[in-house]
């Protein structure tokens, strides 16, 4: 095992070079997406009886990009001022204690996460960027399932975000009373919930300052494949000056299959209240976006292509808010089409790595000025099986702002990436990936004369999960 880890390790440092860690699909429920399928039933066990099982995953991954954004004015970037490489790792187990065949605990608890390697003892654990010392493990999620005449319902702290596909989600946990009924006809699926955001309430004199948000959704599975419409509002408590306001959000998805054709997307539409201006106005939520990806499937190869929309805001300064993407999380955190403009490291056009890479890193797309820009992108990908063992894929994507700010230009650029994974074990991967962004003129940020560089990521990872 050293031999193999010794042999890793080297050709990383070797190559430069390795896939996207975070990008990497966490095993069991920590990559679960909402659905209106209800999580497995419990088997039967012996009266009195409980059983223990375990999943997990640890994953050591290291990055080496060069930051050529957010330098306006001229300034000219060097192998101290404009690169950045580092080592981050994880590691997380999954317990499942099945009491009896209603009743089961579910968790997670993670030791590091996403922690850097050859931190200091007192930023040792972070998530974030908010430090952790002291705290050696996080339980992160802890939630009961009980398994009755009506459905499935679910009490406690569980996986939270993703509805259908990872297009403009950010996972997290939340606070949760969840239920699947098993009443709808065949085929026919659904899940309803209720979350506390924000408990305001307790030990306050204040009432109704909480934020909750309520979900439903309905689905129909044929066999070609599954349609989901759901509705998620949030309501938003007052903060004294204004009313309390709510938030909805419409999403329709589907996942379909035709032989060898399968197409994925999803429809997410903003509408309701999104707050109140320095005059006290109420907003008007108006956003949009769309998601959708062609692949086509032959023996070993992989063919596709992906649309990405999220709509901007031509005017800022109105009652109408149109942008669908969020500040401080783009098109969403676990949205990685591509390793530059959608990866984990570079957080450009979706969420970030709690502040690892260098703040220069073009944040204006997500606050400031651009942060009304939205995004349209194009994208085509092939992978190749080599063995069951060893694959490779490749992708070039163009992106561009949906509507220009004042001064700015629509191009984000042009990025290539290949990549590699191979499986050293049934439970043991090395990924490698290479990416490069011919920066687009958008990235000057309308000053005059600014000068911005081409972008380069190289990053790797081991992953063992079991």
């Amino acid at each position: 095992m050293k031999k193999v880890l010794a042999t890793v390790a080297a050709l990383g440092l070797v190559l430069g070079v390795t896939a996207n860690a975070l990008a990497l699909d966490q095993p069991g429920r920590a990559s679960e997406v909402e659905s209106t399928t209800a999580p497995r039933v419990a088997q039967p066990t012996a009266p009195g009886v409980a059983l223990w099982s375990v999943a997990g995953q640890w994953v050591l991954a290291g990055a080496l990009f060069q930051n050529g954004l957010g330098l306006p004015g001229g300034a000219s970037l060097n192998d101290q001022t404009g690169t950045d490489a580092f080592y981050i790792y994880s590691f997380k187990i999954l317990p499942t204690l099945q009491v009896n065949d209603k009743i089961s605990m579910e968790a997670e608890f993670r030791f590091a996460d996403r922690d850097v390697f050859g931190a200091t003892d007192t930023s040792l654990f972070q998530v974030d960027g908010t430090s952790k010392a002291g705290r050696m493990i996080d339980t992160y999620t802890l939630w009961m399932n009980w398994v009755s005449p009506f459905g499935k319902t679910q009490f406690g702290r569980m996986p939270a975000g993703a509805w259908g596909t990872k297009f403009l989600n950010n996972s997290t946990q939340g606070n949760r009373l969840r239920w699947y009924p098993n009443m709808l006809p065949e085929n026919w699926g659904s899940l309803i919930f209720m979350q506390k955001v924000t408990e305001s309430d307790a030990a306050s004199e204040a009432s109704d300052q909480d934020n909750d948000a309520y979900y439903v959704d309905l689905s129909y599975k044929a066999p070609f494949g599954k349609t989901t419409g759901a509705l998620w509002a949030v309501r938003r408590a007052s903060n004294g000056a204004v009313d309390p306001y709510t938030t909805t959000n419409f999403w329709l998805t589907g996942n379909y299959a035709f032989d060898a054709l399968s197409f994925e997307y999803e429809l997410n539409m903003a509408f309701g209240d999104a707050g109140y201006d320095d005059l006290g106005q109420a907003l008007d939520a108006k956003g949009w976006g769309f998601y959708g990806d062609l692949g086509w499937k032959m023996q070993d190869w992989q063919l596709g292509g992906l649309f990405i929309y999220a709509s901007g805001d031509d005017d800022p300064n109105d009652t109408d808010i149109k942008s669908m993407m969020s500040n401080a999380n783009g098109t969403g955190k676990d949205f990685n089409p591509s390793q530059i403009l959608f990866g984990d490291y570079m957080r450009i056009l979706n969420g970030d790595m709690g502040g690892l890479s260098p703040d220069s890193i073009n944040d204006s797309i997500k606050t400031g000025t651009g942060a009304n820009a939205g995004v349209m992108a194009f994208q085509g990908y092939a992978k190749f099986a080599l063995s069951p063992s060893l694959s490779f894929s490749g992708d070039l994507t163009y992106a561009m702002a949906d509507k220009e700010p004042t001064g700015y230009d629509s191009d984000y650029g042009f990025e290539a990436g290949v990549g590699m994974a191979y499986k050293l074990m049934d439970n043991l991967t090395y990924n490698a990936h290479f990416s490069y962004l011919w920066t687009g003129d958008y990235f000057k940020e309308g000053v005059s004369g600014a000068n911005v560089e081409n972008v380069y990521l190289l990053a790797h990872a081991l992953s063992m999960s079991f």
